[in-house]
This record gives structure tokens, sequence and C-alpha cells, in this order.
């Protein structure tokens, strides 16, 4: 196995001159950034380029702004505006959102990022939640030996092949500070996936060991309710791996089992699977459509929040027809759902259950409510037998998006900009 994480490491391992190239621009560039800062802020360097564990290819710079606490938070969008204009005069930048603003952009071939927080020497002090990046960083580079910096990369590497790499709502994967954490945890790349394989849910990680009893520890559990829980070395109160869902932690257990039997350089170089060749596997196994709308003008985790919940709102609504995928993608200008399911066609009638016999006031309620239908008696039950309003999952499909419309979601747009089509088994492109 050395041979091969070696031939994976020659591959992903940034080269000794460009990590002191990349370290050099990061100090150069936050020398430029303290010329234009408020007096009182402090200019800090976080992230993997601090911590000189990130990928090859994967060289973005976050640097954080610090403020004193006494700085309302409600001024630093402006304060940052000020602080782009007068450090990088014509370079445009995107604003972001998170708990409060962040700018965006591109410098010299790399995508930086601008981060406003506060001055904090512990968690309890925090005012945003960005807050603790500072403390995440100072963490790792005191406690991860540069031995192990390559252990990290081989980490992001094995997880960003199969798509699970990165805590944004759209993947629901493994930030880089809870890789990090994992191998600080078990001392090696090898370690950690011999240990993996063998994970049953709850996983519980306390590097600090804030939770001490099994008492506490179950209690934490509960707290926290995830299979996965990783105690913030710097703050007991929060799970890093909040974000990894249970699929992902399936896939990552499953991973690490195949490759502990048959350690092979494919489970690090895997060629992403496009949403077509998805859609497409799908579509062999049962009725599908195709929902395609404009991609809204807001931020990923804003976009990914709002089409997580469209998509559990499609699933409860259309469950009659037994959904049994749904997919979803959000390429260049447009957002597309995919949705197959078991039932193409529902029966023309069908039961609605009422209260039992012996409550006769609700039964007569009950057959007043649907005095066209015909009536059963089951089991001591009054059921009414009805015509069924929609019976194909495409008009269910356009019903529910009309009713979407009216919602304040960035996605409910009007129905003669959402196209709602049957998906065909045999074809390539959407």
């Amino acid at each position: 196995m050395k041979r091969l994480l070696s031939r994976v490491l020659s591959t992903i391992r940034p080269e000794r001159d460009e990590l002191a190239r990349e370290t050099r621009f990061a100090k150069l560039l936050m020398k430029h950034i303290s010329k234009n800062v408020p007096r009182g802020c402090k200019v800090v360097l976080t992230g993997s380029v601090a911590k000189q564990t990130f990928l090859r290819d994967k060289r973005d710079v976050d640097i954080f702004i610090l403020f004193p606490r006494k700085v309302p938070k409600g001024s630093l969008e402006g304060k940052l505006k000020r602080i782009m204009k007068s450090a990088f005069p014509g370079i445009g930048y995107q604003l972001s959102y998170a708990e409060h603003p962040y700018a965006r952009f591109h410098f010299e071939g790399r995508r930086i990022d601008l981060v406003p927080a506060y001055k904090i020497s512990k968690a309890s002090e925090r005012v945003s939640a960005v807050d603790r990046s500072v403390l995440h960083t100072r963490y790792v580079m005191r406690s991860l030996k540069k031995s192990k910096r390559d252990d990290v990369l081989l980490l992001k590497q094995f997880l960003r092949s199969s798509s699970i790499y990165g805590a944004e709502i759209k993947i629901g994967g493994f930030s880089g500070y809870l890789c990090e954490l994992l191998i600080i945890s078990y001392g090696s790349f090898p370690k950690l996936l011999r240990a993996a394989a063998r994970w049953k849910p709850a996983i519980f990680i306390d590097l600090k060991r804030y939770y001490k009893t099994k008492k506490q520890t179950s209690e934490a559990l509960e707290h926290f309710d995830s299979d996965l829980v990783v105690i913030d070395p710097t703050d007991k109160d929060r799970n890093v791996a909040a974000a990894v869902t249970k699929g992902n932690l399936k896939k990552f257990i499953s991973l690490s089992k195949r490759f502990s039997k048959k350690p092979s350089d494919s489970f690090f170089f895997r060629r992403k699977e496009s949403f077509e060749s998805k859609v497409a596997k799908a579509a062999s196994t049962g009725a599908g459509f195709l929902i395609t709308l404009p991609r809204p003008d807001i931020v990923d985790d804003v976009l990914w929040g709002q089409l997580h919940k469209l998509m559990k709102q499609l699933k409860v609504s259309l469950k009659g027809f037994e959904p049994k995928k749904i997919l979803a993608d959000d390429h260049r200008h447009l957002v597309r759902i995919a949705i197959f399911f078991k039932n193409e066609k529902l029966p023309e009638k069908m039961l609605i259950a009422g209260p039992p016999l012996k409550m006769r006031e609700h039964v007569a309620h009950f057959r007043k409510r649907h005095k066209r239908a015909r009536f059963k008696k089951k089991n001591g039950k009054l059921f009414a037998e009805a015509n069924r309003k929609v019976t194909r999952p495409e008009k269910a499909i356009r019903l529910f998006l009309k009713d979407f419309s009216k919602t304040k979601s960035h996605l409910a747009y009007p129905e003669e900009i959402v196209i709602v089509k049957k998906i065909r088994a045999k074809t390539k492109s959407l």
C-alpha cells in the first residue's frame, strides 16, 4: 500500500516550491490588506493554505479581518465594502452572506475569500459562527504533525473523488477541518480507513475528552442527534461532522471497507458522474419526470437549502405515486430536478378512511363531507369510495408547482417558466 499511496501523493501533493510560493503570496496579500483595514483590526490567514493541507490544484486563500467585539455586527458589510474599494480598486467581487457578509474575488489566479470576523480567544466569546475559524487553524497547526499533512491530502482526495468532500449543503460531506481532525485522531490515512470500515453509527470522537463518562457521551450523542459526532476541540458544544448526511457517511464506510480489502488508485481518481448519467441509470427503473427552471442568482448554500426543502415537499405531495429517487442539479443557469416513481398511474377510485362507526356525530359529518361518495363499512370503521382527482404524476407535479409558485422561495417561478417533461428510458441527453 505504501507504493500506491506514494504514487497518489506524487499527483496531489504540492511541490515544495509551490508551497513556498503560496505561503509567500498569502503573506504579501495579507500585508497589502493590513494597510487598508481600520485601526484595531488584525488580518489573519486561515484555511488549508495556512495549515499547508491544500491539494495541488486547490489553492483557495481564506483571509480573515478580525474586528474588536465592540464593533456592531450590522456595520461589517459597509466596512468590508470600503476595504475592498481601498485595497482592490477596479477588481470585481461577489458579496456573499453566511451569518454576515464576506467578499469572494479572484486575484492572480487564486480565489480569495475575505471574511470579517471578531477577535476571540475562546469559543464562548464568539459573536458569529465564523469567529471559530481562527481557533480551528491554531488548533490544527499545533496538533497536526508535519509528517501527517500527507495523510490529510490523501483523505481529502479520497473523499473528493467520490463527491463527498465539502460541508456545503449541496454536498453534505466532510469539511477540510473534519479531515484534519480525523487524521489527528486516528494517526494516519490507512488507520482511519481500517477503523471506518468497522464503524457502526453512532460514532463519537472527542479529541479533548470534554465528555469523560459513558453517561456524558450518551447524553452528547442524544443532544447532537447525528450518526457521526466529532466534537470540536475548540468548542465542546459543536459537532464538526454535523453537515455529513447519513447517505454520505454510509458511502464513506462502504468505500473504506472496499479500499481496505483491495487498495487501488482508482479510489482517488474517479471521474465525476454527470447528472445526465445518474438520470439515465434511474430511468431504467421506473417512470421519471424532469423539472427545469431558471437558477436564481443566490449563493449555493441558500439555493441548495431551498432546493432540498422543495424536493422533500415534492416527495410528500406525490407520495401516492411512491417516489423512488429524486436527483437535482444546478448546472450553469438552470436548476433541474428528476423524480422517479414506482406508480405511473393510480386507480380512478380511492378509499378515504373515516371515523369509527360508534362515533355517530363524526360519522354524520364524514358522510356530509363526502356526500357524492359510496360508503363502505370495514373493521368497525366507515370508508368513502371517491373519485381520485389526479391519477398521473405529471398532472400532480404541475398542480404542486402551481401552489409552490405562490410561496416566498427563490425557486417559486410562474407556471409558464417551469418546464415539466417525461424522461424516456433510452434518452441520452436532457
